[in-house]
């Protein structure tokens, strides 16, 4: 016998009778589910459907309940899925960071470079106690490059923001950067081994994680305190598991992809 589920106004499928059963038992179903099958004239509840079926044996025997020993299970269960993945190398995180920060670095040296020259040197340090003056001297800098013709200022900017936006969106949907994607290596989850997502690879472990250092970097009171972090983090891919600090924030985990 077919049964159609339903709960509320969710379809939850149809269902044979011995199924309906096991999943009352399992908990999967509730007895106050909305069943309906041929011959029938309305939606009753599983609970009522049963006590017309038979009224003698009409109690619904209640889910298993989730022990401890059942929660710790499957934690363990989960752990070893992510212990069977095979973690990236030391020499294909190096890599990828090297090309993810040239990436990044380049565009801006050149853009240093171009705005910083001898000339604008030695007047920004007459302007250093002066911020508003500071920013003011630099923004007349840009225009005046950008009024010369050179494309090269609107270039490197360009290929910079990009160089950001196509990380963030290959973090999201592929737990890669460019570099990772170069090395075949992703970030993934510590605790499942799925794709990580955008709340853990891109604001947990790499836009939380850089705005702690360069404020902290950035401070003259605790400068030290921002260089000692970042050295931790760095060391800390020598562990067994090779989470640096920032995976243990986003609580993330840096594998090989499978293809």
């Amino acid at each position: 016998m077919k049964y159609h589920l339903a709960r509320g106004e969710e379809q939850l499928g149809t269902f044979n009778d011995l199924d309906v059963s096991a999943g009352l038992r399992e908990g999967r179903f509730k007895p106050t589910d909305l069943c309906w099958t041929e011959g029938m004239p309305e939606w009753l509840t599983l609970r009522a459907h049963l006590q017309e079926l038979n009224p003698e044996d009409a109690a619904v025997p209640p889910p298993i309940p989730e022990t401890s020993a059942i929660t710790a299970l499957r934690a363990e269960v989960r752990q070893d899925q992510v212990i069977r993945l095979e973690l990236a190398s030391l020499g294909q995180r190096f890599a990828a960071k090297v090309i993810d920060l040239t990436l990044i670095i380049l565009p801006l040296w050149v853009v240093f470079t171009m705005l910083y020259d001898t000339a604008f040197l030695e007047e920004t340090q007459k302007l250093q106690n002066d911020t508003a003056a500071m920013m003011s001297a630099i923004q007349k800098r840009a225009e005046k490059l950008q009024a010369t013709g050179g494309m090269q200022l609107p270039l490197m900017s360009l290929f910079f923001y990009a160089t950001l936006i196509v990380n963030g969106v290959l973090l999201t949907l592929r737990g890669q950067t460019i570099g990772k994607l170069c090395l075949g290596i992703q970030v993934v989850s510590s605790t499942s081994g799925a794709r990580a997502g955008f709340t853990k690879a891109v604001l947990l472990r790499s836009v939380l994680f850089f705005i702690l250092i360069f404020a902290l970097t950035s401070s003259i009171s605790f400068g030290s305190m921002g260089l000692a972090l970042l050295l931790a983090d760095a060391f800390m891919i020598f562990r067994k598991d090779r989470r640096c600090l920032h995976d243990l924030v986003a609580d993330t985990l840096v594998t090989r992809r499978i293809r």
